[in-house]
């Protein structure tokens, strides 16, 4: 490993032998060997990227890079291990190979980019909102420029992630051509199954040597049963501090009368008349008891107006998702059927969490002048990171 190190270190500009490096890699080489978990407080100059990265090369294995920041992700894919990977090839006799894996809204959809072009109006792709026209007519045709760029740029892209699209778009116009992962229908599902981007970024992950990932992706890998990291002998957490917050935020969930409403529109045209009506008196139920209540923690117990509000939505979620009914291969709309049920089975999970208060959560209401929700995260991480 010596050998390799000075290699690696070699390459870099102005790369000079640094002990704490060399006492690193000694440390998480060992950790690998042994299995034994090992925590590093490593100063700036050490050169932990380095330290880290050399002796994953002689895992037997994959091994897992996780980042809390796009600029340390950024730094180790377009810096550390290409020339990592240069240095390393004359002495392994083969070249290490590296990916990245990003949640599947950082990847284009193809099936969301033909759903937008069936539901564009011409004026929404090509006003340009002089005088005489609506304001909303002006951001439409802006948002249509957007999304039309998008469709041009991953006709041509070779891994249609939004870090390589240049200049980029807004996340306005950005959600309307990607797709969150619960709500994916699955490539075998998928009519753009087998051209989907993010699938194949998967399928580069799977095959690589190192992976780099976030911990944000890391942390819905644990909640979700860990089937979107691939499997592998080795994770390094870099910007280890980060993590326990971003597992909470992955934990997390809200309701407000907005996400009821988004979620009902989304599906009312599978729903009977009276499924569709229940759902959107169960977002005015809530829109009242968030007026009644104060914001801030909930110490005492769910008001009375939230808890009747979550009381009809719950059942009202679970009575809609029975009627839209499965996902089936020879479904002539997956997408929008998958989409319906994972906004409704969210909502209801949410409700029966809040209802539960479960010693081991904490809830609190959330009002500013754009927005009112009522709010449900665990108190601590700690087990699901011991099981992760």
């Amino acid at each position: 490993m010596d050998e390799l190190l000075a290699a690696a270190v070699g390459a870099v500009p102005d790369g000079a032998t640094r002990p704490g490096q060399q006492a690193m890699a000694a440390a998480v080489a060992k950790a690998a060997e042994t299995g034994e978990h090992l925590l590093v407080q490593a100063g700036t100059g050490t050169g932990k990227s380095l330290a880290y990265l050399v002796p994953s090369l002689l895992v037997d294995g994959p091994v897992v890079v996780s980042t809390a920041t796009l600029a340390l992700q950024s730094q180790l894919v377009d810096h550390d291990l290409p020339r990592l990977a240069d240095a390393a090839e004359p002495l392994l006799g083969r070249r290490p190979t590296f990916a990245v894996l990003k949640g599947r809204h950082h990847y284009v959809c193809l099936a969301r980019l033909e759903a937008t072009a069936e539901e564009e109006p011409e004026d929404a792709l090509f006003d340009s909102g002089t005088a005489g026209r609506t304001r909303w007519l002006g951001e439409a045709g802006r948002l249509g420029k957007h999304i039309q760029r998008v469709r041009e740029w991953a006709l041509e892209s070779d891994t249609g992630d939004r870090d390589e699209l240049d200049p980029g778009v807004d996340d306005s116009a950005w959600r309307q051509v990607s797709m969150p992962a619960r709500e994916c229908v699955g490539a075998a599902r998928c009519p753009y199954g087998a051209e989907c981007f993010a699938e194949a970024s998967r399928v580069r992950a799977r095959e690589a040597d190192i992976v780099v990932t976030n911990h944000s992706l890391l942390a819905v890998d644990m909640l979700a049963g860990r089937h979107i990291v691939p499997p592998h002998k080795l994770l390094v957490v870099d910007e280890a501090h980060e993590l326990a917050d971003r597992v909470s935020s992955a934990a997390q969930a809200e309701l407000s009368p907005e996400s009821i409403d988004r979620a009902a529109r989304r599906a009312r045209t599978l729903l009977p008349p009276e499924e569709y009506e229940s759902l959107t008196e169960a977002g005015d139920a809530l829109a009242l008891g968030l007026t009644e209540a104060p914001p801030g923690r909930i110490t005492t117990g769910l008001p009375a107006p939230l808890r009747e509000a979550l009381t009809l939505l719950e059942p009202a979620c679970r009575r809609s998702l029975a009627a839209i009914g499965d996902v089936k291969a020879d479904d002539p709309d997956p997408v929008r059927r998958q989409q319906a049920k994972v906004g409704l089975s969210e909502l209801a999970e949410t409700a029966q969490r809040l209802l539960a208060e479960a010693d081991f959560d904490v809830a609190w209401v959330e009002k500013d002048d754009r927005r009112r929700s009522v709010v449900v995260a665990p108190l601590s991480v700690a087990g699901t990171l011991a099981k992760g």
